[in-house]
């Protein structure tokens, strides 16, 4: 590594000595001259410049000038004087020459031997001062990181003592303050009446000698007595400064732990309150017209509420520990996947809004479908520690082959006002599911119905294509005929809407729907199609389902407006 150049200010009075300085030092590597004439020109380019040495004669001893470049450090100054002999008939030179050598703390003196050539008296010089540059950086250096310790220390967070001899020696503001008293208070007086008696002092220097860590720190919970009476219940840790010399005195911290424990306190005071309500919950989900279950980030079931039971078959003890991919799914089958997906999906991405369409197995083997929504739990430091499954089952039928069953709140909201009927809306709702899951031909399908008010339906759209099921008997166009069901899902690939009656009658296919679409706002990530459906549901009163080509998603209209999305 290349050294540094040190920069001299050489007050040139046109002497020999400052001629045979300035000779030297110009073709000494390592340093460069820059002369000045004058006080003044001195001091305005120390102003300008970071000099190292600043080189004159005594005679003008200089005040210390403001310098640019204070992070070097002050200058050297060096005040050459000329100690003549008694034979004047000598050169100048060939006298002593004397250097004061002057620092901002310090000051020496330096004799030069007549006896020794010009050169070797410079070069001497030089190392000298070289080694007192070097010196005098790494005071500053050490000055400085000192000054940043004992900031760090002095007004730090953690109160610290210095004990010699089992007497306070040094102590700093954190100190005062946990222990309430002034410095003059504490100086000089015992550790040991900081206790509040001396049991409780021997108490804490037991605990500070078993529990004692390879670093030589020995830790201790114990109260100290402020001097106000109060006690502060606190850990202290305590070291010798050095292990082999005891006259060096330990090093003890002191942490206050009265706002620790009030925060232990609330916070367990916050996680009763927690459970408390968590159990409320639990049993509000309990008896909640929903199947709720419980599970742990592995899918094993912890909390299982009647109406699963009554959906699946299963008791909640029979399945609890269960992983819930194995109870309510064939193994290998998509529904296991996709509630692999949902189990070990963070959910942090994921919209839960959308309910999730699955063919659930139950415990005699028959299937229920269910619209599953998830949420996430976490614990009080806000990490996940399980997941909530919230389904509806939305078959067309409920435990017992009732039609309907009791699962119809939500399809009645939707239902409400219109002239469909639920079997009707039931069936062509699963023709969706399974165009949106399957498709048609290898092919994703994207389609739409408008059922219910068909009269108005229709006058309010046109034909884009041939209407498949004009001309056909009345029993070829219902819904409930299975074969109706199949045609609709082959017609399915084709542009447009089919408008179904609200008894199931089928009254056209690929229909252009004309309805206005100024006042209709969708969701971000829903097409032409979707908006078309919300538009004419809003200002007719049918029901609108949307199988999405892309999303794999089904969406229902109701009044303008999206009412329900399922993934599917």
């Amino acid at each position: 590594m290349k050294p540094q150049t040190k920069s001299i200010a050489l007050f040139d009075d046109r002497s020999p000595v400052a001629n045979a300085v300035r000779l030297y030092f110009q073709k000494e590597l390592g340093f460069s001259v820059l002369r000045v004439y004058s006080r003044d020109e001195l001091s305005h380019k120390m102003k300008n410049t970071p000099f190292d040495f600043v080189i004159c004669p005594s005679r003008l001893h200089l005040p210390v000038p403001p310098q640019a470049g204070r992070e070097k450090g002050e200058p050297i100054f060096l005040y050459w004087h000329l100690e003549h002999a008694g034979d004047h008939s000598r050169s100048p030179l060939r006298n002593a020459l004397q250097f004061e050598i002057e620092t901002l703390h310090a000051s020496l003196s330096y004799t030069c031997s007549p006896s020794e050539p010009l050169e070797e008296q410079f070069q001497k010089l030089s190392r000298l001062l070289l080694t007192i540059r070097k010196y005098q950086r790494d005071f500053i250096t050490f000055r400085d990181d000192a000054e940043i310790l004992q900031t760090i220390v002095e007004d730090g967070s953690a109160a610290v003592l210095h004990l010699v001899r089992n007497r306070i020696r040094w102590m700093n503001r954190e100190a005062l303050r946990v222990l309430g008293r002034s410095e003059r208070e504490l100086l000089g007086s015992a550790f040991s009446s900081l206790f509040p008696g001396d049991g409780d002092y021997r108490d804490a220097l037991g605990q500070v000698a078993r529990h004692r860590d390879p670093g030589g720190w020995g830790t201790a919970s114990c109260s100290l007595a402020r001097k106000d009476g109060e006690v502060v219940d606190c850990t202290i840790r305590i070291r010798r400064l050095n292990p082999m010399n005891p006259d060096k005195g330990s090093l003890v911290f002191i942490e206050d732990d009265r706002d620790r424990k009030r925060l232990e306190g609330a916070l367990a005071t916050y996680g009763e309150k927690i459970a408390r309500n968590e159990a409320k919950y639990l049993e509000i989900f309990r008896n909640l017209n929903l199947v709720v279950i419980r599970t742990d980030l592995s899918g094993s079931i912890t909390f299982w509420n009647s109406l699963a039971e009554s959906v699946f078959g299963f008791s909640a003890a029979a399945v609890s520990g269960n992983n819930i991919i194995d109870t309510i799914a064939d193994p290998g089958s998509r529904t296991a996947r996709d509630i692999a997906v949902l189990l070990y999906d963070s959910g942090a991405v994921r919209d839960h809004t959308v309910m999730h369409v699955l063919e659930n197995r139950r415990m005699d083997g028959t299937y229920v479908w269910v619209a599953w929504n998830t949420l996430m739990f976490r614990d009080s430091s806000g990490r996940a520690s399980g997941i909530l499954w919230i389904g509806q089952d939305i078959s067309d039928y409920g435990p017992g082959g009732d039609p309907g069953g009791r699962q119809a709140s939500w399809k009645e909201e939707i239902l409400d006002g219109t002239d469909v009927r639920e079997e009707v809306f039931d069936i062509l709702f699963h023709a969706a599911i399974e165009l949106g899951r399957g498709g048609r031909e290898s092919r994703k399908i994207g389609t739409s119905f408008l059922i219910g008010d068909a009269e108005r339906v229709m006058a309010n759209s046109r034909q884009c294509l041939i209407n498949a099921f004009e001309g056909k008997d009345t029993a070829q166009r219902m819904v409930q005929d299975r074969e109706t069901i199949e045609n609709i899902k082959n017609l399915s690939l084709m542009d447009g809407a089919f408008v179904i009656d609200g008894s199931g009658l089928v009254q056209a296919s690929s229909r252009h729907l004309l309805a206005p679409l100024d006042d209709t706002r969708v969701r971000e990530g829903h097409g032409t199609r979707h908006a078309s459906v919300a538009a004419m549901t809003q200002i007719t009163r049918s029901v609108g389902i949307v199988v999405s080509e892309s999303g794999g998603t089904v969406t229902i209209y109701r009044g303008g407006a999206m009412v329900k999305e399922f993934a599917v």
